[in-house]
């Protein structure tokens, strides 16, 4: 599998260490998948309103609402999953609102923990099921900014818990519908994001090893913020032989930032720019080594902030390698071989 199958799956559930970006990537993935001519549904399911900010729309809620052309968006919640989940099987709509306006939703989810995630999977589900009047699916492509990899397996295993604990009826046959989804690669897949940085690195390997044991499909990693090359090899080879302040102090003479302080600063920011190179290197043969899962890269913006525009950008580099283009900067050409 390689890059141009990142938005193969029907259903896309992107998680992360806390902090990678795995929300951006999330919102770039969705946009992606629009400018390759798929109706998509931008999803989240922990109520931070990421999306609203980055899209600087009103509140997501549980309505679908289209954002962009071919864009739709929403918030999942487990109340509103509960009462559309009793309209549609039971046709119980009074008995719905009586039910979520109750304690009913708080004291199932703290007796069983995973009747909460199974709601919100639910969901995801009736939505990529969910089809016109002329019987092509609403959908072509649900992204779902997901939890973090620290609660994701317990959100993967809540529908296999669920069929332990209900042996029949109709929740037992809606846990197992969403077992049967998680475990179908051409209708979902996991999108693991990280930093190459040692701690989401290893927090990435972890979880791919745990992902693959429950027997879900991963996509090609996504590497996010991913720092290129600065310097052309020339200087790099200058840089790592120890180049002094006096050096580029010489280098720079007549342009008027020769003087020692800028001098030395550059030289700084010239050897700290190396290291991080080197150090992305060592995370890149780390992630290969332990989770044989190829890897996508996208690309580091220097930017102050973070919004739509900068969301564009990062779509850009996946839409081309979707679209087999030549590889983007900011991509790994290895992982795409």
């Amino acid at each position: 599998m390689d890059s141009r199958a990142l938005l193969d799956p029907r259903v896309l559930l992107v998680t992360g260490k806390g902090g990678v970006g795995k929300s951006t990537a999330a919102a770039a993935l969705a946009i992606a998948s629009v400018r390759t001519g798929r109706r998509t549904c931008l999803v989240e399911v922990e109520g931070r309103q990421t999306m609203r900010a980055l899209f600087n729309t009103e509140q997501w809620d549980f309505d679908e609402r289209e954002v962009r052309q071919d864009l739709f968006g929403l918030s999942i919640d487990p109340e509103a999953s509960l009462a559309e989940y009793l309209a549609m099987f039971y046709g119980a709509k009074r008995l719905s609102r009586l039910v979520v306006n109750s304690t009913a939703v708080e004291f199932a989810t703290t007796a069983a923990p995973g009747i909460k995630d199974v709601l919100l999977i639910g969901k995801v589900k009736e939505m990529e099921r969910r089809r016109d009047a002329d019987g092509r699916f609403v959908y072509d492509m649900i992204v779902v900014d997901a939890p973090p990899t620290g609660r994701i397996l317990n959100f993967l295993r809540a529908p296999e818990a669920t069929t332990e604990l209900v042996r029949v009826g109709p929740i037992r046959e809606q846990a197992q519908s969403l077992i049967d989804l998680l475990l179908d690669p051409n209708r979902l897949r996991i999108q693991l994001v990280t930093l190459l940085e040692e701690m989401p690195v290893a927090e990435t390997a972890d979880s791919a090893d745990a992902l693959a044991e429950l027997g879900v499909q991963l996509n090609p990693i996504i590497a996010n913020r991913a720092l290129r090359p600065r310097m052309d090899q020339a200087a790099a080879k200058v840089f790592e032989s120890g180049m002094t302040a006096e050096t580029v102090q010489s280098v720079l003479g007549g342009s008027g930032l020769e003087d020692a302080r800028t001098a030395t600063a550059l030289r700084e920011l010239g050897e700290r720019h190396l290291r991080r190179l080197e150090l992305q290197d060592e995370m890149r043969a780390a992630l290969r080594a332990q989770t044989q899962v190829p890897l996508f890269e996208l690309p580091y913006l220097a930017t102050r902030s973070f919004a739509e525009n900068e969301v564009s950008l990062l779509a850009d580099v996946i839409s081309a390698a979707v679209s087999g283009d030549e590889v983007p900067v900011g991509t790994d050409p290895e992982a795409q071989r």
